[in-house]
């Protein structure tokens, strides 16, 4: 179960990485840079059907060029993962302070990520191209990449410049490295990398056709870093329990304790869990953050839910503690 969730985790951590605010909206900006071209004539180069072997030759170079770059940056994400964990060896940390200093961490990147509180996280060193010098004569840009060689390398500064920008959820992987062995590692940064690197190489060859499918999900790269935030609290979770098993034992320890809680004093929980659901419905009511139709549709809605669950609460026909506390010890409602 563990090394399941863990290379489960490094994979939806690349994924998440591809879709942060400081990576995904730049990505086409990337893959013309790679293949020599504009972001117009490579969208139409990528669409359904290239009408010209031009337009097909600047595929199949955009294509190549991005594995070559995706390789690049997976050398630099595994070094740095050898490293982590070479160097967890030799500080000679007990394993069980190692995961609880670096679950504690990565619990505080995963608020940040969704917070946004810490500022010096956001430092990042990117890699810049450079601009043709005016009278230059026209041929290839200069500073873009022009051989598969060149694009490793360009990949490598993207993963050493980037690090800072998708540093959360690499920081999340590279805790988890540094508490195995060298080869686990090695697949764990390999695994991330996947995660990333299988997107942006999909992308080289579908730009044009899969541009309402972007424009959508940079509309909800807001919602990509309360995922991203929320995973890296379960990581860090996972890394200060060291099994699975033992957040079922807690819940199951609580679970008790809440049923017990609720059976010695039915009246008082019955008053409070009212009256929490009835403030909650007055703040959802009185919420103006979304003043669309739609919005407010779901927002009565959903005060008509809570004042109804308040109501049966009251008159007695629900416990929601109980329930609470049943699906907690796994004995459904």
């Amino acid at each position: 179960m563990s090394v399941f969730f863990e290379f489960s985790a490094a994979l939806a951590a690349g994924l998440l990485s591809f879709l942060s605010p400081c990576v995904f909206p730049l990505i086409p900006s990337y893959l013309a840079m790679l293949s020599g071209t504009s972001v117009k004539d490579l969208k139409e180069s990528t669409g359904e059907h290239p009408v010209d072997e031009h337009r097909r030759q600047i595929r199949r170079i955009a294509l190549l060029r991005s594995i070559a770059f995706s390789l690049g940056f997976t050398a630099v994400f595994v070094i740095l993962g050898l490293l982590f964990s070479q160097a967890s060896a030799m500080i000679g940390t007990s394993g069980r302070i190692w995961a609880l200093l670096a679950g504690f961490v990565i619990i505080l990147l995963g608020l940040d990520t969704i917070f946004d509180f810490i500022s010096f996280l956001k430092i990042e060193k990117r890699f810049q191209i450079q601009k043709r010098p005016q009278g230059r004569p026209q041929g290839r840009p200069q500073g873009r990449p022009q051989g598969y060689v060149s694009a490793f390398l360009f990949g490598a500064a993207f993963g050493a410049g980037w690090s800072p920008c998708v540093g959360p959820m690499l920081a999340s992987i590279l805790f988890m490295a540094g508490s195995g062995s060298l080869g686990k590692a090695g697949l764990l940064l390999v695994t991330y990398s996947l995660g990333l690197a299988i997107p942006f190489i999909l992308t080289s060859l579908f730009l044009g056709s899969l541009q309402g499918l972007l424009q959508k999900l940079k509309e909800h790269l807001g919602s990509v870093k309360i995922v991203s935030g929320l995973i890296l609290i379960s990581i860090g979770l996972y890394m200060i329990l060291g099994d699975l098993r033992q957040l079922t034992a807690v819940f199951t320890r609580f679970g008790y304790q809440l049923q017990s809680s609720a059976e010695a004093m039915p009246q008082v929980y019955r008053i409070v869990t009212s009256l929490m659901l009835v403030i909650s419905a007055a703040l959802l009511f009185f919420w103006k953050r979304s003043p669309g139709t739609g919005h407010r549709a779901l927002r009565m809605l959903g005060t008509l839910f809570l004042v109804i669950l308040a109501a049966l609460e009251a008159l007695g026909f629900i416990s929601l503690i109980k329930i609470i506390a049943g699906w907690m010890l796994f004995q459904g409602i």
